[in-house]
């Protein structure tokens, strides 16, 4: 059987990295757009930009903006 790659942490309990990259691309239980959506969102901003690197956490707040307006304005 094959041994999944653990991640590093303080904690005493370790996560497999492919349990903590499903978990990502799950919505929580409280967000109203998926993280798949921002992702893409954030990406046609960075690739606007001309694929300047340095702005991926302004590109992904504005987009979970625009995105959560969206919905909101259903």
């Amino acid at each position: 059987m094959a041994q999944v790659p653990m991640t590093r942490s303080s904690s005493k309990r370790q996560q497999p990295i492919a349990a903590m990259l499903d978990a990502a691309a799950r919505p929580t239980q409280t967000s109203i757009v998926s993280n798949e959506s921002i992702a893409k969102r954030a990406y046609e901003k960075f690739a606007a930009r001309g694929m300047v690197h340095g702005m991926d956490q302004e590109d992904w707040a504005l987009a979970n903006e625009e995105l959560v307006a969206e919905h909101r304005a259903r």
